[in-house]
């Protein structure tokens, strides 16, 4: 099951329950219809199970944005293949974001 946590009037987040615990969940802020993904993450013991795709999948379908806006690792190459795959594209790098290595700016619009 998914539920939806208010933390602020702008910011959120999504929960992966199943039987009473987190297994993951996604961060967001909402700031004039753009959806800022702040962090996603799964225990590494439910990996590759499509939690994050639910969550994303569950969070495209119930939230009103005209884009949603993304940073990422350009090592993490498990997180860069799931944002493509749900259709985030590249549109900007931050060299030495992360101290030696670069971020990765992705955006998806509806």
């Amino acid at each position: 099951m998914i539920n939806k946590e208010t933390l602020s009037q702008t910011d959120f987040l999504y929960n992966y329950v199943v039987s009473g615990s987190v297994l993951g969940y996604l961060e967001i802020r909402i700031v004039d219809n753009v959806i800022d993904i702040i962090n996603i993450f799964v225990n590494e013991e439910n990996r590759n199970q499509k939690i994050a795709t639910s969550l994303m999948n569950h969070m495209f379908e119930n939230e009103d944005y005209n884009k949603i806006m993304l940073e990422v690792n350009e090592n993490n190459i498990i997180a860069l293949n799931l944002y493509k795959k749900l259709g985030f594209k590249e549109i900007s790098i931050r060299n030495k974001y992360y101290k030696e290595d670069a971020a990765i700016i992705m955006q998806k619009e509806d």
